[in-house]
């Protein structure tokens, strides 16, 4: 687990000091794991000092770059320096699992203590044997249908075992302090005392302006201008500001307050979230001049190619010239070849693009960038000055409004044909990445067709959809979920001599109860008359705002209670296959389809159709 510094972040810290960066060809992790910053020594230059009569030199900031030779840490985790997968990367850790579960899909304890990876640290001593216990005692166990003498887990929580062993060794490289426990409080580790005659004048002034008295608060401390201004730029996160101030305080929590000695220890844990080598920082930093006498030497700025195909779908435009905020800007809309043509040609002018980009609503937290809907807006303003020109053509191409739909039941009903033939599962849970991609870039198109009720009503400010617009049996016809896609299907009871035969799900709803009840077919593959799964439960549309996008969006919240398969019924809370179904967030509805998409992966789709 390598934590790496986007090349934004570096710059926007370096800035904050003052400094005009010439040429930063990348930022990337080195092979211990330590970022390092890439430069061409020929082209660099900076200028210390060249912002001082708008913005001070920042206190954190001048640390990093008058601490010549520094050195920090980054997380290291060892399983991923000796080549296991990183914790990060669930589809290797699905694989590890597949590798080494038994031929139900599932794990003792004593499996997973013998995969290669878990072992081989329990024999160096890397991992405690009573501490792999705890993580195992803590994982979520898999409901057993007979009565078992040993625990097993599943592959989701496999992974978060993993997860949690990763988490062991995110600390120092060269020696880890253990917590230890004081009057019920939990101690972490803490950076090495500072003498107060040593603390910079700046530091004090600035401890001084936060507090009336001799300490500051977790929310004093986040108020400030230079962590403000840090987590508004992306270069510190807020699980990142937790720990360093938990370091600081040397406490987990945030009730303690911090003095002038934590507060000098957390800036100096913050420095070193970002190294320098010697070398690299005077390449940096060549020399230290008046504002006045020397203008800044301009960045250079690698070029990125042109996007020169025609007619391109706004949706997979935006995708192409996205820099890796996955947010379009000016300089980003430079390398729109069409754009580029319009403008040398005289249709559209420099003015006209700038009151259109001014008026698209911007990415949420920024001024100058645009996410996807902001994209597509300035997309459909530009194409609108044209539309007087191209009326006659436009008339006698005009599609059928369902056309995009029926182009997406066409794909579906193509996917679910070749996996019949293939012997593969069943609802588009087997198909390719390029056909996945496909289904998504279609999909994308759809819902922002005007006939989207779900677009109609945001766009109209007319309220959310209403519960009975989904009342009534639905079929699912397709669906990415990775979870469906191991336990082949819901329930997870197919697989072996059986496979998974389809899935409809029953949505009612009265003035005070709203039930769901799913029936899942499961095939033999032997013959035979196929079991019947029922999961039956409680729902509810709610209206919250997206964590994607900042708007408000309409969330399907499923609970379920019972699963009943052949005699037997057990409770439904821990049944963890159930899971992909109990958050979606509906993106289309119109009389007959609805798709959802996942409410923390949104290239998750489930599609539905009403039934006959």
């Amino acid at each position: 687990m390598i934590h790496i510094r986007k090349q934004s972040a570096l710059a926007s810290l370096l800035l904050f000091a003052g400094c005009n960066i010439a040429t930063i060809h990348s930022f990337s992790p080195t092979g211990n794991g330590r970022r390092t910053c890439s430069t061409n020594s020929a082209k660099t230059s900076a200028v210390v000092g060249s912002r001082s009569s708008t913005l001070p030199v920042s206190f954190i900031a001048g640390n990093l770059l008058q601490r010549h030779g520094y050195n920090a840490r980054s997380p290291v985790l060892s399983m991923a320096s000796s080549g296991a997968p990183l914790a990060s990367d669930g589809e290797a850790l699905q694989s590890l699992f597949s590798k080494h579960c038994n031929e139900e899909g599932l794990m003792t304890e004593e499996m997973m203590r013998n995969v290669p990876e878990i072992k081989g640290m329990l024999e160096q001593g890397e991992l405690l044997s009573s501490e792999l216990t705890e993580i195992w005692k803590a994982a979520p166990k898999f409901p057993q249908v007979e009565a078992a003498t040993d625990d097993k887990i599943d592959v989701d929580s496999f992974i978060q075992v993993y997860r949690d062993i990763d988490d062991l060794f995110e600390g120092d490289d060269e020696g880890e302090t253990e917590a230890e426990a004081s009057n019920g409080v939990d101690v972490v580790e803490t950076a090495p005392t500072t003498d107060e005659d040593e603390v910079d004048e700046g530091l004090k002034q600035a401890f001084a302006t936060l507090t009336d008295g001799k300490t500051i608060s977790f929310y004093q401390l986040k108020q400030w201008e230079e962590i403000t201004s840090l987590i508004a730029e992306g270069a510190l996160g807020e699980d990142e500001f937790l720990t360093l101030w938990e370091t600081s305080v040397g406490v987990r929590g945030k009730d303690i307050n911090l003095d002038l000695e934590g507060f000098v220890k957390f800036n100096n844990a913050l420095d070193e979230l970002f190294e320098f080598d010697d070398e690299e920082l005077e390449e940096i930093i060549v020399g230290e001049v008046n504002q006045e006498d020397e203008v800044p030497a301009q960045a250079t700025v690698v070029a990125l190619p042109t996007i020169t195909e025609e007619d391109l779908p706004p949706g997979v435009l935006f995708s192409q010239l996205a820099n890796e905020n996955y947010l379009v800007g000016k300089q980003e809309l430079a390398r729109w070849g069409e754009l580029n043509d319009m403008m040398k040609e005289g249709d559209l002018t420099t003015y006209e693009l700038n009151t259109l980009f001014d008026s698209a609503a911007k990415a949420p937290g920024t001024s100058d960038m645009l996410d996807e809907d902001g994209f597509c807006g300035l997309y459909d303003a530009i194409d609108s000055l044209f539309e007087d020109d191209d009326a006659p053509e436009a008339a006698e191409q005009k599609p059928d409004e369902n056309e995009l739909k029926e182009e997406l039941l066409e794909l579906l009903v193509d996917i679910s044909k070749l996996q019949e033939e293939q012997g593969l599962q069943m609802c588009g849970m087997d198909c390719s990445e390029e056909e996945q991609e496909r289904v998504v870039e279609v999909v994308s198109e759809l819902e922002r067709e005007p006939y989207n009720q779900v677009l109609s009503l945001t766009s109209s400010g007319s309220g959310a959809i209403q519960k009975q617009e989904l009342v009534g049996t639905w079929d699912l016809l397709y669906s990415s979920s990775s979870t469906m896609k191991y336990n082949e299907g819901l329930s997870g009871l197919a697989g072996g001599l059986t496979k998974f035969g389809g899935l409809q799900q029953q949505l009612s709803a009265t003035k005070y109860l709203s039930d769901v009840e799913y029936t899942e077919q499961v095939i033999s593959k032997l013959g035979g008359k196929p079991l019947e799964v029922k999961i039956k439960g409680d729902w509810d549309l709610r209206t919250e705002i997206s964590l994607f996008t900042g708007k408000p969006s309409n969330i399907l919240f499923v609970t379920p209670d019972k699963v009943y398969y052949g005699p037997r019924q057990d409770k439904a809370d821990h049944w963890k296959s159930l899971g992909p179904m109990n958050l979606l967030v509906l993106s289309y509805l119109d009389e007959d389809l609805r798709i959802m998409r996942g409410n923390t992966s949104t290239d998750t789709l489930v599609i539905w159709r009403r039934s006959k």
